[in-house]
């Protein structure tokens, strides 16, 4: 899984505020019995449909085969609810041993206590072995030097577009055979695109309307969007390029404007053919093709330094619950998801691309969208950057801030300068 709508974000971070953070830390730990012959149950919750829980039982049940005195009783719910039952679960002092988090609120649940601290359990000898995580995500999972969670998936960056219509326009896309391309001259093919379609598709969705735009550039740039503290990594200079740069290439075409992502909702420009390249995690193509109607191709995302501004992202991760009397045996089962080859083989690319070097290829892949993605993922692989901190307690609603004042901005109701100090007046009220 990619990225959550900023909407959907905003109601979790609420959630959590008001009950999942103060709920864990205030109860104390559950008391569970040990069963017969010295069996335990770990409670595993995850989110996915119907599909990915037949597939995650499957690996249950080669785990408890392989571990008798552990039994793993697991529990599914889409991402919606997720967050409720977990918060649900917690509150009634019962909180799942094992769960899936989001890489957007590890920081969060991290300082309030939520997640256990897996440093004791993880290195030789010990329950976790995470020196096989592959290299760019040893980071992934870290808040302030304490290890927290562990990437069971990762995915990264890339510009997706149709090849076709580009193609139609005489436009030049960058792409993994070629040397990446500068932003400015990017533009300049986008731009083709849009006349070529009289605006029915502009050249590119306007990267400047969410976080994933802003991240990427600031990186190109050698900035965070946060640090090891939790703290923006850039400045109101940074911000103010960024803005008046994108906004000059949606003055000039080459971008849509917001009016082009509302008249897309509940869609996305890029599916309901509104735009014909965008920014988007790579694992998102196959499922953007298919509501798009035509094959979307994946190409190096543009830059104007020798940095790509990409990094591997986990999809999700694992975490056992700060409050489990069985931390231990969590931190077994944890290595198991992460290190498994027959895990590998089991989930395929359900949840992404494998996240350490025990299960890169054992997977055997026919789906042409899932080839398409690892064929990227090879392309990139000397150029991601390591996992970068996470987004501090706070940031989802800092996002969904930022994407209401770049509205404002491209619908012209505000100057760059008035939209910086918006953000980081903000900034300094969801941070504090």
């Amino acid at each position: 899984m990619g990225t959550e709508a900023p909407s959907r974000r905003t109601a979790l971070s609420a959630l959590l505020a008001a009950g999942l953070g103060t709920a864990l830390t205030a109860c104390g730990g559950p008391s569970r019995s040990v069963g017969a012959g010295g069996t335990v149950t770990l409670r595993y919750f995850f989110w996915g449909d119907s599909g990915r829980a037949e597939l995650i039982n499957k690996c249950i049940a080669v785990f408890e085969r392989a571990n008798p005195k552990i039994r793993v009783k697991s529990s599914f719910a889409a991402f919606d609810s997720f967050w409720p039952k977990l918060s649900t679960a917690a509150a009634g002092g019962n909180p799942p041993d094992v769960m899936h988090i989001d890489y957007a609120w590890i920081r969060t649940l991290g300082e309030h206590g939520v997640l256990a601290d897996l440093g004791d359990h993880t290195g030789p000898g010990k329950e976790i072995d995470a020196s096989t995580l592959v290299s760019s995500l040893r980071t992934a999972g870290m808040v302030e030097g304490r290890r927290v969670a562990l990437p069971l998936s990762h995915n990264s960056v890339s510009l997706q577009y149709d090849a076709k219509v580009w193609a139609a326009a005489g436009a030049r896309p960058p792409s993994a055979a070629d040397a990446p391309m500068g932003w400015d001259t990017f533009m300049e093919q986008a731009l083709k695109v849009t006349r070529h379609t009289g605006r029915e598709q502009y050249g590119m969705d306007n990267p400047g309307q969410n976080y994933l735009g802003v991240e990427l550039w600031m990186r190109q740039q050698g900035k965070q969007m946060w640090t090891e503290k939790g703290e923006l990594g850039f400045s109101r200079d940074d911000m103010s390029r960024y803005f008046g740069q994108v906004d000059g290439w949606r003055r000039e075409g080459a971008l849509a404007g917001p009016d082009v992502v509302l008249e897309s909702l509940p869609g996305f420009p890029i599916s309901t053919r509104r735009v014909a390249s965008n920014l988007e995690w790579d694992n998102q193509a196959g499922g953007r093709s298919a509501m798009r109607g035509s094959k979307l191709s994946l190409g190096f995302v543009p830059t104007d330094t020798a940095r790509s501004g990409i990094y591997a992202k986990p999809g999700m991760l694992l975490s056992a619950a700060a409050k489990s009397p069985y931390i231990s045996e969590a931190a077994r089962f944890i290595d198991f998801m992460i290190n498994d080859r027959r895990v590998a083989k089991i989930l395929g690319t359900n949840i992404g691309m494998p996240p350490t070097t025990s299960q890169e290829g054992a997977a055997e892949v026919t789906d042409p969208a899932v080839r398409q993605v690892q064929a990227y993922e090879k392309a990139v692989a000397a150029t991601l950057a390591p996992t970068p901190p996470p987004p501090a307690d706070g940031g989802a609603s800092l996002n969904v801030y930022l994407q209401r004042v770049a509205e404002k901005l491209f619908y012209e109701r505000v100057s760059v300068d008035h939209a910086v100090d918006l953000f980081f007046d903000q900034a300094k009220v969801v941070l504090a």
